[in-house]
């Protein structure tokens, strides 16, 4: 028998901008025959959580590491039921922007 490897289906690369004081929008990662997933290099941004499942991980949470605009990029290894993986390196940005409102007479 032969066993393929975790295949990505979720293209390596940005997941987005996002309001650097708010949760982010659900992040789900795909791989075929995945296992497990974990974050084997970089940084996951402190707030941010990595949950794992079969086929699929999300990345959910409020990152709480930065207070001006900021890029994080990781590395996620997707681990299948006989020990093989496959990489795939993924950033998310955080944007400041101002708040409130001005108004010129």
């Amino acid at each position: 028998n032969v066993s393929d490897a975790p295949a990505w289906v979720t293209a390596a690369g940005s997941l987005g901008t996002f309001p650097g004081a708010s949760a982010i929008p659900t992040q789900t990662l795909t791989a075929t025959n995945a296992t497990s997933f974990a974050v084997q290099s970089g940084t996951l941004t402190a707030g941010l959580t990595l949950t794992t499942g079969t086929g699929s991980c999300t990345i959910t949470g409020t990152q709480t590491a930065h207070t001006s605009a900021a890029t994080d990029t990781f590395t996620v290894r997707a681990t299948d039921a006989e020990g093989q993986t496959s990489d795939r390196e993924f950033s998310i940005s955080y944007s400041f922007g101002a708040t409130g409102g001005g108004q010129f007479n």
